[in-house]
């Protein structure tokens, strides 16, 4: 529990070692619960907020360890929130785009920890020193150290007290002196680093460029990944409009050619369709009832006398060649209970216009009569 608590700690500092083990393990559980619900945007975003405040308390602890700015702070934190998002909302797998935050947390690993020279050493547990009490682990700590060494007999009497103090008091000054210069000349290579590529123009400039390039790859593959999936999703909708208009013209039976060069199919519900041949449109659907919207003139089938009937839908689909260029076949669908009204307008009525074409009606009581399919609704 204490150690849940030190993660969430504002006061505290984190050493080198801490940093990187809880920036770690946060990146590689991060990946491994959005990758598990990466079907789930609401649990993803609640991880999200889970491990962002984690990574940006120890981010403020090392900072406040190195006595740097705390400005600092927020660069790498929004880097990492933001990149977390494209990774939770697109639907690719975007999980190289947290190297970019990583790289900036890493930084602070080449600042080494600062301790005041007027107070004590900081006595870090598990890399952590602040308020939240970590004794529990330290004492383990000390047990540990303590089992390695051997405890030997003493005589009793002065002369053999004085004789262990002496020898204590030249191995305690013997540890510190090799404590001291063991610091002293201990390299830190995160400084080292650093302190080189800040006086190294060159270096900062191949770093830019290597990131530029990274950046622009990323959004070149993007790019790629995005049109080619566009370019397959349209192949598929052509692919699935071709299934279904054959499907449509498997439905419709019946033919019967009228006099002035239009058809009519009746399908298996005993609805009418009204097909002829137009020129060339660019759109699939002119006019559908369900979503009111389209051209306006093929709303409805307006005859010479009589009402208007409504169309449920006018379809276009392509047809081939001419010698008048490159045409279309129009279907106008009605509904099945205005199948007796239709064809007793179209049997006794001299014209009608539709989508902006005018028929004429001429002989066509005539061809209805002739075809058993449509005869019967054909009333004198």
């Amino acid at each position: 529990m204490q150690f849940l608590k030190s993660l969430f700690c504002l006061q505290g500092l984190d050493n080198r070692t801490r940093f990187v083990a809880i920036c770690s393990a946060s990146y590689v559980i991060f990946i491994m619960l959005i990758s598990a619900f990466s079907d789930k945007a609401f649990i993803s975003l609640v991880i999200l907020a889970i491990f962002t405040p984690i990574i940006a308390f120890t981010s403020l602890r090392r900072l406040k360890d190195a006595k740097l700015n705390k400005n600092w702070l927020f660069i790498p934190n929004i880097i990492f929130v933001l990149t977390a998002l494209i990774i939770i909302f697109s639907e690719q797998s975007s999980y190289y785009l947290l190297i970019i935050s990583a790289f900036c947390l890493a930084i602070l690993l080449t600042y080494p920890s600062v301790n005041q020279k007027n107070s004590a050493p900081h006595n870090y547990v598990l890399g952590y020193f602040g308020p939240v009490d970590m004794t529990e682990y330290q004492q383990t700590t000390h047990q540990s150290k303590q089992s390695k060494f051997r405890i030997e007999p003493t005589l009793v009497g002065n002369n053999a007290e004085n004789q262990n103090n002496d020898e204590q008091t030249v191995f305690q000054s013997n540890a510190t002196t090799s404590s001291y210069s063991e610091n002293e000349t201990k390299i830190d290579l995160g400084e080292i680093i650093r302190l080189k590529l800040v006086s190294n123009r060159k270096a900062q400039l191949a770093i830019v460029i290597i990131l530029t390039i990274t950046l622009l790859s990323m959004c070149v593959s993007w790019g790629i990944k995005y049109f080619s999936n566009n370019e397959q999703s349209l192949k598929t909708q052509e692919l699935n409009t071709l299934t279904e208009i054959t499907k449509k013209v498997l439905e419709r039976k019946y033919p019967l050619a009228m006099p002035d060069n239009f058809s009519l199919y009746l399908s298996q519900y005993q609805g009418i369709t009204i097909n002829w041949q137009a020129d060339e449109v660019s759109t699939p659907l002119l006019w559908s009832q369900s979503s009111a919207q389209g051209d306006n003139s093929c709303q409805q089938i307006s005859f010479n006398k009589g009402k208007a009937i409504r169309t449920i839908a006018v379809e276009v689909e392509s047809a081939g060649l001419d010698n008048n260029g490159i045409y279309n076949n129009y279907f106008a669908s009605f509904s099945p209970l205005d199948s007796i009204a239709l064809i007793q307008s179209l049997a006794f009525r001299g014209s009608f216009s539709l989508c902006g074409y005018d028929f004429s009606l001429k002989g066509s009581q005539a061809a209805l009569g002739q075809n058993k399919q449509y005869a019967n609704w054909v009333e004198y």
